[in-house]
């Protein structure tokens, strides 16, 4: 699991540097508005990706894993999925190219279906415990779309078509790629229309609520301006790659936490790659301490403000960090409803407190807004293991 973990980080780690270069090539010579209209678009697709899966891609790993679901119903609920997201695409593409072609918004179309497609066919991989193969798999989307750009930079398109065009290829090539290395094919299959959501909405009221969180800097700016929520942003995604490593870690773990018979087993796979988020969580100490001087020299005296916040977000990072495994653990064992109710419940406390705190104390108070929702989600998913092994005691269960 550890060496699968690692391949997992460093397939993400640099495929993220992929698509930064990416982004840079295709912003040179074009204009803040033209390209900031594109990558809005391919911002807007990428969310509605998420908005479509709705947890399916982690409810089908967690069910295939333990063998909950059979081949015939998991390659019918992904044709489903499939299926639907084109058509709905397809509709989303043709009104908005028609509606308003100049605002780009119609490119959410393809790149949604795209992505929708590439994660969906790493599900068997991923239920398979094969966390190599989907690193390769996550390279050879990023890769491919590297080539992809360059090949239409060279025949003269435009770069912000070029990107766009690549990043939507790129996916659909790499869910081909999975598909074809996945361990059981699945052709042969008599496909239907279903529900392809059916069982999951717990996964995916987890998934929304997550995604509401980053609602934070709209609501920021609102109640304390611009000035506050460009101190907020200027450092806030600098902390993603402190939980680039407990990410990998708890996506290798989630299979092989669904085949455990019980905690004390997960606990002995969880183990194996515990220096990971360990590692992450010496990542964010370490930021923390070097928040004024990383400010300084990267961002200037201007942002000087920032420094504060950025050690704020660092201590977020930390509770963050151990509720992942955490997580996927309760979701492995059929707690995906209490993991569900706590992120909504903390989603709904971190607005209100933005909205607060932010009109307070501005960058501060929406640094302080996240740290107590990762605190209450934290102290909630803790509660919630304890109560689990309590009542597996009871039961007669390891």
């Amino acid at each position: 699991m550890a060496h699968q973990a690692v391949l997992l980080a460093g397939a993400t780690g640099l495929s993220q540097v992929l698509v930064a270069v990416l982004y840079l090539f295709a912003a040179r010579g074009v204009g803040p508005e033209a390209f900031g209209s594109v990558v809005s678009a391919i911002a807007l697709g990428t969310a509605a990706a998420g908005f479509i899966d709705f947890g399916t891609n982690n409810h089908w790993t967690r069910e295939l894993a333990r063998q909950a679901i059979g081949r015939d119903v998991f390659a019918t609920r992904l044709f489903s999925k499939i299926a639907i997201t084109i058509a709905l695409a397809v509709i989303w593409t043709v009104v908005l190219g028609i509606a308003a072609p100049a605002s780009h918004l119609w490119l959410a179309g393809p790149i949604a279906a795209a992505l929708v497609a590439n994660q969906a066919y790493q599900v068997p991989l991923r239920s398979a415990a094969r966390g190599d193969l989907v690193a390769l798999v996550i390279l050879s989307d990023r890769a491919s779309a590297a080539v992809f750009f360059l090949v239409l930079l060279a025949l003269q398109v435009p770069s912000t078509v070029a990107l766009w065009i690549a990043l939507a290829a790129g996916s659909v090539l790499a869910s081909g790629i999975a598909s074809v290395l996945a361990p059981d094919r699945l052709t042969g299959v008599r496909l239907r229309l279903v529900n392809p959501w059916v069982g999951a909405r717990y996964f995916g009221i987890t998934v929304v609520a997550t995604s509401a969180q980053s609602l934070d800097l709209t609501l920021l700016s609102a109640v304390s301006g611009s000035a506050a929520s460009g101190v907020y942003g200027a450092v806030s995604r600098w902390t993603q790659p402190m939980s680039l490593l407990a990410a990998a870690f708890s996506s290798a773990l989630a299979p092989y936490a669904a085949r455990s018979p019980d905690l004390r087993t997960a606990w002995s796979e969880l183990r194996r790659a515990l220096w990971m988020p360990i590692a992450a969580i010496g990542l964010a100490v370490a930021v923390f301490f070097a928040a004024p001087l990383v400010v300084d020299v990267l961002l200037g005296e201007d942002y000087a403000g920032s420094a504060g916040v950025l050690r704020l977000l660092a201590l977020v990072v930390i509770p963050s960090i151990i509720c992942q495994p955490l997580v996927v653990i309760l979701q492995a064992f059929g707690r995906d409803r209490y993991v569900a109710l706590i992120m909504v419940i903390a989603a709904i406390a971190q607005l209100v407190l933005v909205l607060v705190l932010g009109h307070a104390s501005g960058a501060l108070g929406a640094g302080q807004a996240a740290l107590f929702s990762q605190l209450l989600i934290l102290i909630a998913l803790i509660a919630g293991v304890l109560h689990f092994r309590s009542t597996a005691s009871k039961e007669g269960r390891p």
